[in-house]
């Protein structure tokens, strides 16, 4: 009799153990920003925070609410500049601003992925017109050819709502 009430016991304490993050995961995840879970009644206290739309749409949480009307999409760069060294910022941002004068339908990005400064242009559909534009862009920045290459990125693009039209 001990030994089944011993197994029982032990029974319950491991159903415990597993249900208990599984319940307090699912309420986690229904709260959008750490203002909705401070605002929920059952964490201890009672907290009423008023703040201005704005503002509630910046603390939510990634994936939620403020990406709901964006889509990830692939698109293809030019990096014609990568480096670390002191002045790479400013060559970087030279560079950029050469490249818009020169190419001006086409993007220049200056990027800092630590610890490199990075020069990245075009936003191109698919590889082949990024492969299409790079002897163009090597012929205008032949000192830089070498290190050119293209690299593809995913970008964030607004989704527009066309059935109120």
């Amino acid at each position: 009799m001990r030994r089944m009430y011993l197994k029982i016991v032990v029974l319950m304490l491991l159903a415990w153990v597993f249900i208990q993050p599984q319940a307090v995961a699912q309420t986690a995840v229904a709260d959008t920003s750490i203002v909705q879970y401070l605002e929920r009644s059952n964490t201890g206290g009672a907290i009423q925070i008023e703040q201005p739309a704005e503002l509630s749409r910046r603390v939510a949480r990634v994936g939620e609410d403020v990406e709901q009307n964006m889509v990830k999409v692939p698109v293809y760069r030019i990096q014609l500049f990568s480096s670390n060294n002191a002045t790479a910022k400013a060559q970087a941002e030279s560079l950029a601003k050469e490249f818009e004068s020169t190419f001006p339908q086409l993007p220049a990005m200056v990027s800092y992925v630590s610890p490199f400064w990075r020069l990245r242009v075009g936003e191109f559909r698919t590889y082949e017109e990024a492969n299409a534009m790079l002897p163009v862009i090597q012929n205008r920045f032949s000192d830089l050819q070498r290190g050119m290459l293209i690299i593809r990125e995913r970008i964030n693009v607004p989704v527009h709502d066309y059935s109120n039209d």
